[in-house]
């Protein structure tokens, strides 16, 4: 229950968040990539828990209670994977318009930032 609670708050803030970081010439098709790109995690979910449990049917893996704890650490390191992604690749939006956001995307590393707020890109 507290991974369901957790994880849909979790999808409330990342899809807005993930409107934010792209330039807006590229709004549209980054969030067509992000989605398209998550949506694989549809396919490689299942299939990868069949493969670590070692069963013979890809498609319905059976589930017993000896692979039952492999299979909640298997998902709890794809919600790592997820948290060190932000760690690493987010920034901070919170007080920026779109307009600061897009032009510290679109300077070149290192010019000076035109709204002289630079984005700490990690």
């Amino acid at each position: 229950m507290a991974q369901n609670f957790f994880g849909s708050a979790a999808y409330s803030v990342a899809g807005p968040y993930m409107t934010e970081i792209w330039p807006t010439r590229l709004r549209a098709s980054g969030m067509g990539l992000a989605y398209g790109v998550g949506n694989s995690g549809k396919i490689v979910g299942p299939l990868g828990l069949a493969l670590i449990l070692g069963a013979k049917d890809l498609i319905r893996p059976a589930a017993n209670l000896d692979s039952l704890g492999l299979a909640f650490l298997y998902f709890a390191s794809w919600y790592g994977l997820g948290i060190i992604a932000y760690w690493f690749i987010g920034f901070e939006t919170k007080g920026r318009s779109f307009e600061e956001i897009d032009a510290a995307l679109t300077e070149l590393p290192g010019a000076p930032s035109s709204s002289g707020r630079s984005l700490p890109l990690r």
